[in-house]
């Protein structure tokens, strides 16, 4: 309803500067805009109980098509960033969370801090400066399909994207890891005697993985609209930059399509974290 409420004509877009007002009526007919939005919303309602996300307004190409060649790119630097963050913040957080010295503990809090209240676009900038003006390690902008050349434009985006988790998971996990260590089930596994690995995987790290692994998969759903900024920045074709690209456009099906399968990723990824804290802590009520 948003963008249907902001400027901007699909019609006069596709057709250009200079276009003459009876061609832009004429395409608003042809592409059902002379409707009431109530209309051209129940029109898109029954298609896509037909599997049908409509045609894009400007481009003429199904929506189904773009999210199906753009999303795939998307979902692959989100899961490499998640994946580098998870291995970072295991070992950082239970170094923390197991030491008892205070500076320690203030100097990983203030650090993260710092790094969770600066923008990623701004993160993204610096990285820019220091990797690709400076050094020229990665591109400034572009992107090739082709394996393994494209993770040199990829390794820098997923970088600034772990370095961010890494901060808000290493900090929800130390957090935890702390609550842990107070449990009974903790003093029960001391006074058994189990051994250190045992003790430390299925005592300490397992429970408190739980929360953790909640939290991870909000993120990975918030993730994707922050793909937007990283996208525009480093001109990856994926789908936030797509988003940008509509919704400029006043491009509506294609907007809708998008943001579909954003709530439908985001409730999917919500509900497997819920299952998996289950299967770590049967004290999680499901």
């Amino acid at each position: 309803m948003l963008i249907r409420i902001t400027p901007g004509d699909p019609a006069a877009t596709r057709l250009g500067a200079g276009a003459e007002l009876e061609a832009i009526e004429a395409l608003r007919k042809q592409l059902k805009l002379d409707v009431s939005p109530i209309e051209q919303f129940l029109s898109y309602a029954s298609g896509l109980f037909r599997g049908d996300l409509g045609v894009s307004l400007v481009t003429d190409v199904e929506v189904l098509e773009v999210i199906r060649n753009t999303l795939p790119l998307t979902l692959t630097y989100i899961f490499l960033s998640v994946f580098f963050a998870f291995l970072i913040s295991i070992p950082i957080s239970t170094l923390v969370g197991w030491s008892n010295k205070a500076s320690v503990v203030y100097l990983f809090r203030g650090i993260t801090s710092v790094i969770i209240a600066t923008p990623n676009f701004f993160i993204a900038m610096i990285g820019i400066l220091l990797f690709s003006v400076r050094r020229e390690w990665a591109p400034v902008f572009g992107y090739v399909n082709d394996f393994p050349e494209n993770l040199k434009y990829l390794w820098l985006p997923v970088s600034i994207n772990t370095l961010i988790l890494v901060a808000i998971i290493s900090r929800v996990l130390q957090s935890s890891i702390v609550d842990t260590k107070g449990e009974e089930f903790v003093e029960t596994g001391i006074i058994r005697g189990v051994s250190r690995p045992r003790f430390f995987l299925f005592y300490i790290l397992k429970p408190s993985m739980a929360p953790t692994v909640v939290l991870l998969s909000y993120m990975m759903g918030i993730m994707l609209g922050a793909t937007v900024i990283l996208e525009t920045i480093f001109s990856l074709p994926g789908i936030g930059r797509e988003l940008v690209g509509a919704v400029l456009a006043s491009d509506y099906p294609m907007v809708q399509g998008i943001l579909l399968f954003f709530g439908v990723i985001t409730v999917f990824l919500s509900f497997i974290g819920d299952l998996c804290a289950y299967a770590l802590d049967r004290r999680v009520k499901l």
